[in-house]
This record gives C-alpha cells, structure tokens and sequence, in this order.
C-alpha cells in the first residue's frame, strides 16, 4: 500500500514484529482465522502453483469459473487482501485469478531491485502461463499502477482495468501521509499476513525495504502517457484518502481517454476492507459494463 513501506522502514517497526506476531494470541487467532480460504468461498476450488519468473516464485490461484478478473493487491500486502472481494466475484460467474506480487505474500523476491515494470513483467508471465489473452485487471494502490503499466505498454493489454487508490506522480501524495494514524493499526494486519504467507517469515523489514526503493524510484508517469492509454479504465478512489490526493484520481481520469471516474465519499484508501459490500457493487457494475465483461458477452451470445 502506499506510503507504508516508508513508514515501516522510517520507524524500524519490523525489528522483532514478525517474531512477536509468531507467538501472539492475536497472531494465533489470525491463522485460524484463515488456515483455509475465507468460507464465503466454500464449494469453490481453490488450486495455488507457483510460476518461475526471471529469478523468483510468483504464487498465483485460479478460484470459479468465467470471464477471467486479474486482482492485484498494494505494496506490503497480499492476495488475502481481496477476501471480502472473491466470494461476491466468483458467485456473479467470475473466474478470479489472484497474485501475490514479487515478494509479497506466498512469493520470493528473487535477485533484482522491485520496479513497477517488474511486478508487470510479472503478472504477464502469469497470464502467458494461464493462457489469459486480454483478461480484465483490478489493483488496488500499487496493483492499480501495475493495472495501468499493463495497459500502457506491452503486447498482452487488458480488456479493461480498474485502479482504486493508484498514485502515477510524487506530487499526488497527501502532506503527512507517512504519519497516517491508520498506519498503527494496518501495520500489524500486514505483518500478520506475512509471517503467516511467506517463505521467510522474518524478511518483513526486507520487503519493505525493497518497495519503499521501488516507490522512491517511480517516475512520474503524465498526462502524455497516460493519453495513450486505450483500454477501457474505471480511476477509483475515495475523497478522504490518507495517502493520495483525491484531485489526483481526477487528474488521471481526465488525462486517459474515455476513462470513467468513480469517488467514494468515505472509507479512505481502504475501502475494500472497511466497506465491502459497497466496493463490491462498485466492482460488479464495472465487470457488467466492461468490453469482455460477463454480462456482455451473454448478450452478445
């Protein structure tokens, strides 16, 4: 997520966080909590492999099935960020794929420096292996700049992309966003995930090492790009987002050509988590709408 990462690394939090989360009552009560997927997912399949991508392990899982939706999730996270978004995706007669992105969650970090360019390069090798031509993709924070990344360069484009709180220029960050209240409490909740997921559990502070570098090392991406874009966008975010500006998800909206621009009131730059019903219908009205969406195709048929 954004702005995290620089906040971990700042303030040291990860020295002893994943050993003290290890041996927690709440940390115990974390993993029974999701020793299986989440059971709103019950009845479904669930089948997690593993693709070898220019030095690292990039976990994947293909759950339903459909039209294929791509999630991608932010900085420090991982996949288990879109529970409360699976059950309702797969019930409309969705195939989701889900990635944990270099690093993250069940994959390594392999040899090189984390690049925005990387993690693409990394979910195109994913839906190469998948066999997945133009499926559409949903990020949220840094997996809504890789969305866009993909839409803008590259052979296998996205049939459609919404980004939620995605940020493509440093001078979209919000005036105190490293001293976010909110950061105390969604911390723990990714180091939890992470000693629960990772091969290392201890490498916590290293990854967010590695993603405070690659945001640090983000080049702007302007209008003149973003212009080229022409996949079918939908820019979300919401008004009272910690990290990012909310002008900037107008900006983006106005900058790419005929992309749909959708402000949530509330809910910050988690509002996946904090309202999931609402993000939800969010979701499916864009899937609906999409050029490859389910619906479409059904009336096309």
């Amino acid at each position: 997520m954004r702005r995290i990462a620089k906040h971990i690394v700042r303030r040291g939090l990860w020295h002893g966080l994943a050993a003290a989360l290890a041996c927690s009552p709440a940390m115990a009560q974390h993993e029974a909590e999701h020793q299986h997927p989440p059971r709103a997912i019950a009845g479904t399949k669930t089948q997690g492999s593993h693709v070898e991508v220019d030095g690292a392990r990039i976990w994947y899982a293909s759950i339903g099935h459909g039209t294929p939706v791509v999630l991608l999730h932010g900085g420090m996270a991982s996949s288990r960020s879109w529970d409360g978004q699976v059950p309702a995706l797969v019930a409309a007669g969705y195939r989701v794929i889900l990635i944990d992105s270099r690093g993250h969650g069940r994959s390594t970090l392999g040899p090189h420096p984390l690049r925005y360019e990387l993690l693409a390069d990394d979910v195109r090798a994913v839906l190469a292996h998948l066999h997945l031509a133009r499926p559409i993709v949903i990020g949220w924070s840094d997996g809504g700049i890789v969305a866009l990344m993909l839409a803008m360069r590259g052979n296998a484009r996205p049939c459609a992309v919404y980004a939620f709180g995605a940020n493509m220029d440093k001078a979209s960050v919000r005036p105190g966003a490293d001293d976010a209240p909110i950061l105390a409490t969604i911390v723990p909740r990714l180091a939890a995930d992470y000693a629960a997921l990772a091969p290392d559990p201890n490498g916590f502070g290293r990854l967010a090492e590695a993603t405070r570098a690659m945001q640090a090392a983000q080049q702007d991406i302007g209008p003149a790009q973003l212009a080229t874009i022409r996949t079918a966008v939908t820019i979300a975010g919401a008004e009272d987002d910690e990290f990012i500006l909310p002008a900037h998800f107008r900006a983006l909206a106005g900058a790419i050509p005929s992309a749909r621009l959708e402000l949530f009131p509330t809910g910050g730059h988690f509002v996946p988590w904090k309202m999931p019903d609402r993000f939800n219908r969010s979701l499916l009205t864009f899937l609906a709408h999409a050029p490859c969406g389910r619906r479409r195709e059904a009336l096309q048929r």
